[in-house]
């Protein structure tokens, strides 16, 4: 540290150098500083997961409960949850929260594909604890009203008896390729690239997307955000009819997401991707 034209304090300088050492080689001293550190990125992601259900389970439980709310509000619920999640996840695991979006940037990125049985199994389980927030949080309504009324809390399903098991497998694929088209556009230094305000951007899209395609479904868009809350509901008292209801539907938010976020992540590298490696660059 310079004092006075090039004159430097020694002292100074070896206090200086000590403290440069002690924080290049900060170790955790805890256990669970160590568990942590090694487990973050599912840690990360478990809880954004978790925020984004909690969210937008929440908010179909108000416009179950409520007469106050809408679609729209619900939409936006969804959306908003999303964001937070993303802003809480972001820095550390990328902020995914959906296993079909991991599938897509594992095929299309190079995520590592180590790394996919971690992220799934974490967001399945953020999904889980998200649901149950929900869950804790209204269980006199709940046990209150039929459990016809309430299983939409958490899991999607046909919303009119108009929709065909095609028309919302459809609905899903499409919602779930959107959704994926928009992250990876905000996220595309050769585009558009959004910075900051990428998880408002994506979370504005999952509102846009709800009132847009999701009336036919509910809009799951995203496996764990369905089949853990299902889980939870099996446990909770509504049996199977978490799978069985609409002659076993339970698939369709399962495999149409995945397959929409192939389909997105394929469309959006086909005609605009240049700026990195893709299996369609290579």
């Amino acid at each position: 540290m310079p004092l006075l034209g090039h004159e430097t304090d020694p002292l100074l300088e070896r206090v200086e150098r000590a403290i440069g050492h002690a924080h290049a080689h900060y170790e955790p001293v805890s256990k669970w500083s160590n568990i942590r550190r090694r487990f973050r990125k599912p840690f990360a992601e478990f809880l954004g997961t978790a925020i984004l259900v909690a969210f937008g389970s929440g908010a179909i439980a108000q416009l179950v409960f409520s007469t106050n709310n809408s679609w729209f509000t619900m939409s936006l619920g969804w959306g908003l949850g999303l964001t937070f999640g993303i802003y809480v996840a972001a820095g550390v695991s990328g902020a995914h929260l959906n296993p079909a979006v991991t599938l897509a940037q594992a095929i299309f990125r190079k995520f590592p594909w180590a790394e996919v049985p971690g992220y799934w199994f974490a967001q399945f389980a953020g999904a889980f604890a998200g649901a149950l927030v929900v869950y804790v949080t209204n269980y006199s309504s709940i046990k209150e009203s039929d459990h016809s009324s309430t299983i939409g809390i958490f899991v999607t399903g046909l919303q009119s008896e108009d929709v065909s098991t095609t028309a919302a497998f459809i609905a899903e694929f499409l919602g779930t390729a959107f959704l994926v088209l928009v992250i990876l556009s905000t996220s595309d230094k050769g585009n558009t690239p959004a910075g900051n305000v990428q998880p408002l951007i994506i979370g504005l899209s999952l509102a846009a997307i709800g009132n847009s395609f999701g009336y036919q479904t509910g809009f799951a868009l995203n496996p764990a955000r369905d089949l853990a809350p299902r889980f939870l509901t099996l446990i909770c008292g509504w049996g199977v009819e978490a799978f069985s209801r609409q002659h076993w539907y339970f698939w369709v938010p399962i495999v149409a997401p995945f397959l929409g976020a192939i389909g997105g992540a394929f469309a959006y590298d086909f005609l605009v991707y240049a700026s990195g490696p893709s299996p369609l660059n290579n």
